[in-house]
């Protein structure tokens, strides 16, 4: 294969990535926004040693699941990638991702559910992280381009609350005025689904920001604004949030109602981004705890305690174990905002507190894990199978390290009963999954 070599192919399947995969001479090809069964017209834009990267110069044959994204931006901007596939496509490909991992990976025999997705698959997020920068004196506030730090300006995000678009406008109109674009780093802006609560989260290069006064008067002046925060940031990497913040107006939590609870949410702490996915989510983990009122639970990574107290609800006890102080402080507050008296939260690393209880051969019924994208450690798994829970619970945002995890568990005593992929971020190929892990 060489650069710029053009040949006619068709997509056999997808990449994790969501990229069609199509073969030339024996070499696979990944070409963006190409549908399965698709026949097309292919340039190759990069060579790699045992692959090749291309674009799809025209489509010969489409596919009937391809539909016109909605998106005016799609194409550049790397938000979404699968906006070009219908919706019944989407959940295809996110069960088979699940799949493939589950079977590869983790080596289990194992038939992963059907994907329970949205009805109206947009304007689901009520958190937006949107990256600020200058062009041509311009302030330009949108996503990063794929595989690159180069942002492409948008008016609007499909799968952002209304009210986080429009704020962003709002701030970008006001950088402009004042030409004080190149101080901010980030937008990060919160929204209460229930409540419409908005909390603005300023990430600023340096502490001294000119009129940033009049910018905090403009903010404020719309209708839901409960908390205005600026976060300082002088780091040099990937990280959105710095350490330090100020609080510029009101308080320093917005406030939202989940399946009949409250919560406190700070601007360090972490919320589930799709309320109304997020329900569909935890009622599955309930029921696969399948509690009676008499279990100990343990709750690992419960961040400021949502599944903690929708397990205490129907738990004799829990506890809830994170390794953020500010989640851990929001989750003492919102325990005593619902009047939960039955559920405790430490802030600790996971592993160390798992293998402290194993240490003390606490007996526990039920854990739940909700660990971030790189999964479980092996301390916190080797102390999972030290208190020999009746049931686990396993809620995860990776495929990948899932199976990965399962694998152990099911080498070590347990068996891995139900996969269940939530499609909690349409339009996107990420995937989150419940499952059900029981001793043999």
């Amino acid at each position: 294969m060489r650069k710029n070599e053009k040949f006619i192919g068709k997509c056999e399947n997808y990449t994790y990535q969501g990229l069609g995969v199509v073969k030339y001479e024996g070499q696979p090809v990944f070409v963006k926004d190409m549908l399965e069964g698709e026949t097309g017209e292919i340039v190759i834009t990069k060579v790699l040693k045992n692959y090749a990267f291309g674009r799809c110069l025209q489509l010969l044959k489409s596919s009937r699941e391809r539909v016109e994204p909605r998106c005016l931006i799609y194409k550049q901007c790397g938000g979404c990638q699968l906006s070009h596939m219908s919706k019944q496509a989407q959940k295809a490909f996110k069960r088979q991702r699940v799949q493939d991992c589950i079977t590869r990976i983790g080596k289990i025999e194992l038939e992963v559910e059907d994907v329970l997705s949205m009805e109206d698959p947009y304007h689901y997020r009520n958190k937006g992280q949107v990256p600020v920068g200058m062009k041509d004196d311009q302030v330009i506030c949108g996503f990063y381009r794929i595989h690159s730090n180069d942002i492409i300006d948008m008016n609007e995000c499909l799968i952002q609350h209304p009210l986080i678009n429009e704020m962003v406008q709002i701030i970008k109109a006001q950088l402009q005025k004042y030409q004080i674009g190149s101080y901010f780093r980030h937008l990060l802006i919160k929204v209460g689904f229930e409540s419409k609560e908005m909390m603005v989260v300023l990430i600023v290069r340096e502490e001294k920001i000119p009129h940033l006064e009049e910018l905090v008067q403009v903010i404020c002046q719309q209708e839901y604004i409960k908390s205005v925060i600026m976060n300082l940031n002088q780091r040099n990497d990937n990280v959105i949030l710095g350490d330090k913040e100020t609080l510029l107006y009101g308080k320093s939590t917005i406030q939202d109602t989940l399946m009949g609870l409250k919560f406190n949410i700070s601007s360090k702490s972490f919320y589930q981004v799709n309320p109304i996915q997020t329900c569909v989510l935890y009622e599955k983990a309930v029921e696969f705890a399948n509690l009676t009122g008499k279990e100990t639970v343990l709750d690992l990574y419960c961040g400021i305690g949502t599944i903690s107290m929708f397990m205490a609800k129907k738990a004799k006890h829990v506890i809830g174990i994170e390794i953020v102080e500010d989640a851990i402080k929001d989750a003492k507050k919102n325990a005593l905002l619902n009047q939960i008296d039955n559920v405790e939260f430490v802030c600790s690393d996971a592993g160390t507190f798992a293998s402290e209880i194993a240490k003390n051969n606490q007996h526990l019924d039920v854990i739940c894990v909700d660990p971030p994208r790189k999964g479980c450690d092996q301390k916190t798994l080797e102390s999972i199978l030290k208190m020999s829970p009746q049931r686990i619970v396993y809620v995860s945002c990776d495929p990948a390290t899932l199976a990965r995890d399962l694998y152990f568990l099911s080498q070590n005593g347990y068996e891995v009963k139900k996969v269940q992929p939530v499609d909690m971020f349409p339009q996107t190929t990420h995937v989150e999954c419940v499952n059900l892990i029981v001793r043999k």
